[in-house]
C-alpha cells in the first residue's frame, strides 16, 4: 500500500517537473495531490463512470481517458487551492500529464510488484 503511494508520488513528481515545469517544493505538492487524487478516485469517479456510461459505450471506452484527465485536472485545481499557488494548465497539458502519470505509475508498479 505504501509502495503504491510512493510510486504515485514519484509519477506526479515527473509530471510536475518535466511536463508542467513546476519549480520549488514540488515534493510536498506531489504528496498532497496524490492524496487528493486518491479521494477523488474513490468518491467522485465511480459516480461519474456510471453517469457517463452511454457516452463511454458510444466512444468505445475512449471517453474514460477524457474523464480521468478531467478528474486529474480537478485534483490539480484543488491542489492549487490548498497549496495557495496558481498555474494555468491547458486541457492538452492535462491530457499529456495524465497519460505520462499513468504510464510511469504502471511501469513502476510492475517493477516493484
Amino acid at each position: 500500500m505504501l509502495t503504491r503511494f510512493i510510486i504515485h508520488v514519484v509519477a506526479l513528481l515527473v509530471v510536475f517537473y518535466f511536463i508542467w515545469h513546476l519549480q520549488g517544493s514540488i515534493l510536498g505538492a506531489a504528496v498532497v495531490m496524490a492524496l487528493i487524487l486518491a479521494l477523488i478516485n474513490a468518491i467522485i469517479r465511480p459516480v461519474l463512470l456510471i453517469l457517463t456510461l452511454p457516452v463511454t459505450i458510444l466512444t468505445l471506452g475512449l471517453f474514460v481517458v477524457i474523464l480521468n484527465a478531467l478528474l486529474f485536472g480537478l485534483s490539480f485545481a484543488v491542489l492549487q487551492g490548498v497549496m495557495h499557488f496558481h498555474m494555468a494548465v491547458s486541457f492538452g497539458q492535462l491530457l499529456i500529464g495524465y497519460i505520462v502519470y499513468v504510464a510511469i505509475s504502471t511501469v513502476l508498479t510492475h517493477i516493484f510488484k
